[in-house]
């Protein structure tokens, strides 16, 4: 049972939340651990203040106070959900979810609550459900276009576009401006028909109406950059330089596009967001990649040492901590990107069920095949020229594709055996078991790839081969190739692919998340279908 508030406790949460409404952010904070240190069981006040530590990004310092009160099972729905909105931010799905449901058992009729509950059940790709439970948010009185959006994305899962679409339009009548709904309902249609004219619709529209707001011309810098490529969406930029004024998102999105054509224009504008934001990593690492388009390899190895030192498992850091390092020379490099030591290719194990491989991949494509019912590649992802499934495949009540993960953890553990511990930034995860973190399915058809891309939410990543065309198998040109090892940003002298590896049906390469890989286009007929996924470590390191 929950004490009454003295009148002295009373008086500090009065003067702090004042000063959070007045924006004094530092001096709340520094009020509400003053008041905590003296009153550790005080709800309001670790409740004011996690809500600061996660409005400035500190999800762990937020998670690590909010523990106790929830375990003690007399935390408010309060302070259980913002205990659950910082496991999500720091990539704990099951523990966000576990967390949200605990606070739904103390407001079962509340639409927020069930809001809540059916997001996190999108965020660990379970559509049924997320769909179901953000059907009864609505139902409970619900109205807000998160919790359309939610299920939209959740129908999209479910491979029900036309409802999907509605959903996202209903978001977007409630808040017409809504960023977020009109970046899902956009995409939908651009893989739903590969009409460039027909995607761009709703964010012209959107413009029209609003044609100042940031996070609008963000969706469609985005949505042109995908679909008819950088150059489409840099002349956009140019022409809204006005609009995009002192934008840090926009601003930073034009750093990232300059950096083919003017990487000292790059530089300039991300070295005066990361003077403006100095808490902020994104800015640091637009500096990184424009001083490796610079070519200035020792100041761009320094910054991105720095944001690895502070994040060691940001997959996106060491990539461009690596790239730098390549163009320096510096042996550091060897333990991160010696390919036979850190990519392997290996068959995948007969599944039970089948007696031989051959028949298990037959099944395999055809389970696949009725999973690829869109036809444009995604925005925002590698593919170009091709399509992916819209759900998380490790969900999948299919059990031929079910078998699959039960196929690849023999080599996924001998890919482990073979990499080994170590101190390194990848070894140093190899330690306690492992588990598929997502998995999805990518069809090329003739003349598609991937370009260079890395899994920032990855330790371990991975291309599968359901289906190779057959010039694919024969050619000396390496069509349809995996490619390891070039960035896709510019570097000064140019890095090369390193390494390659043929595929073939069945064939899995594993390879570390930070690795820049793509693929070679092909030609022909058919289509090239694979299946990808991440591996997490189950343990952290200590």
């Amino acid at each position: 049972m929950t004490r009454p508030l003295s009148a002295a406790t009373a008086q500090d949460l009065n003067r702090i939340q004042a000063l959070i409404q007045a924006g004094q952010l530092d001096q709340a904070r520094g009020a509400c651990r003053q008041l905590l240190k003296r009153e550790r069981s005080c709800g309001p006040a670790a409740e004011f203040l996690a809500q600061i530590l996660l409005n400035q990004g500190a999800a762990a310092e937020a998670e690590t106070l909010l523990r106790p009160f929830c375990r003690k099972g007399e935390a408010s729905f309060d302070l259980q959900s913002l205990r659950a909105a910082a496991l999500k931010a720091l990539g704990d799905k099951a523990g966000s979810l576990a967390q949200y449901q605990a606070a739904a058992r103390l407001s079962a009729n509340d639409p927020i609550a069930a809001h809540n509950v059916a997001a996190g059940l999108g965020d660990l790709g379970r559509d049924q459900d997320a769909v179901a439970e953000a059907e009864r948010a609505l139902r409970l009185g619900g109205r807000a276009p998160e919790t359309l959006l939610v299920l939209g994305r959740g129908l999209q899962g479910l491979r029900q576009f036309d409802r999907a679409k509605q959903a996202f339009e209903a978001a977007l009548s409630v808040r017409p401006n809504y960023a977020e709904a009109l970046r899902d309902l956009s995409h939908l249609i651009w893989m739903s028909t590969g009409d460039a004219s027909a995607a761009l619709a709703p964010v012209d529209q959107a413009l029209a109406q609003a044609p100042k707001q940031g996070d609008l011309l963000l969706v469609k810098l985005r949505l042109l950059s995908h679909i008819q490529g950088e150059a489409a969406a840099l002349a956009l930029a140019r022409t809204e330089i006005a609009a995009i004024g002192q934008d840090p998102r926009l601003a930073l999105e034009f750093s990232w596009l300059l950096l083919k054509d003017a990487p000292a224009d790059a530089l300039a504008i991300a070295q005066q967001l990361a003077a403006r934001f100095p808490g902020e990593r994104l800015p640091k690492k637009a500096v990184v990649q424009a001083l490796l388009a610079l070519g200035d390899a020792k100041a761009a190895a320094d910054l991105a040492f720095e944001l690895v030192t502070e994040q060691p498992g940001d997959q996106q850091a060491i990539a461009d901590l690596t790239s730098a390092w390549r163009l320096g020379g510096d042996p550091r490099l060897d333990d991160l990107y010696d390919y036979p030591a850190v990519v392997q290719a290996l068959m995948i194990d007969c599944p039970s069920g089948w007696t031989h491989l051959t028949d298990f991949l037959d099944d395999l494509r055809t389970s696949l095949n009725s999973v690829h019912l869109l036809k444009a590649h995604p925005i925002e992802q590698s593919i170009r020229g091709g399509s992916q499934t819209s759900h998380n495949l490790v969900t999948s009540d299919d059990p031929v594709i079910g078998a699959f993960f039960q196929a690849i953890q023999g080599p996924i553990r001998t890919y482990r055996d073979h990499l080994g511990k170590g101190p390194d930034l990848l070894r140093r995860r190899n330690i306690g078991e492992h588990r598929i973190d997502e998995a999805w399915s990518v069809r090329l058809r003739p003349q598609g790839f991937h370009v260079d891309h890395i899994h920032p939410n990855g330790w371990i990543s991975s291309a599968f081969y359901a289906d190779v065309p057959p010039q694919v198998q024969t050619t000396d040109r390496r069509e349809g190739w995996l490619r390891l090892g070039a960035p896709p940003t510019p570097t000064a002298p140019t890095l090369e692919p390193g390494h390659f590896v043929q595929p073939k049906p069945g064939l899995l390469a594993l390879f570390p998340s930070y690795m820049w890989h793509g693929t070679v286009p092909f030609g022909g007929e058919a289509s090239r279908m694979s299946l990808a996924f991440d591996v997490l470590p189950d343990a952290q390191p200590r």
